[in-house]
């Protein structure tokens, strides 16, 4: 355990998730315990325990940071958006980027929707990220383009984002990335195509 350093509540709560994100991709989610996020932090057990009371809630603290970084992106791109195309064009770029993306908490992401077989209130906590999201494109975009106009297409929705998840997982599962990087101008066509006809 490092020195002792006067921090912030955020700043104590940003590195007990760093520390618990380190860990889970070291050794999975299912194998991390609080005695190992504890270890790799400058707090005591106690000061841990004081912000998180099990790997599962740092993981869900985590997963929320990043719906939040998602919702952000969008609230500053939607000052350049003009145009249906614009709204698509986006949503096809930032699909095709989640499911390139290599970086650590995807890795995570994807350990949180596996435990999703295992723990409905997961599932819950992803449908209500999902759901937040989908009322934030509505907001942002909603005076040129409908996500939510009838209950068909609330599905369309729906299926596009558990499409997405699939490619999320089978382009982390296989060392050999290449099959998705050759084909990502086509992979990012698929999806303008389905924005541009469903929304």
């Amino acid at each position: 355990m490092a020195k002792f350093q006067r921090k912030t509540r955020e700043e104590r709560e940003k590195e007990i998730k760093q520390a618990a994100l380190d860990i889970f991709i070291e050794k999975g989610y299912r194998n991390t315990t609080m005695e190992d996020i504890i270890a790799e932090t400058t707090l005591s057990k106690g000061g841990v325990y004081r912000y998180f009371s099990s790997p599962k809630e740092i993981m869900i603290a985590i997963m929320r940071d990043g719906n939040e970084v998602d919702n952000r992106f969008f609230r500053q791109v939607s000052v350049k958006v003009n145009s249906k195309e614009d709204i698509c064009r986006i949503l096809a770029d930032k699909s095709l980027d989640k499911v390139l993306s290599t970086s650590p908490q995807k890795k995570l992401y994807l350990m949180f929707i596996y435990e999703i077989l295992y723990d409905k209130k997961l599932e819950n906590i992803f449908l209500g990220f999902e759901k937040q999201t989908f009322i934030q494109l509505e907001k942002l975009f909603g005076d040129k383009i409908s996500f939510f106009q009838d209950k068909d297409q609330e599905k369309n929705i729906l299926f596009m984002s558990r499409l997405i998840n699939a490619m999320l997982l089978v382009h982390a599962l296989f060392s050999d990335k290449q099959v998705f990087e050759s084909n990502k101008d086509y992979i990012h066509k698929i999806f303008y195509d389905f924005y541009n006809e469903y929304l």
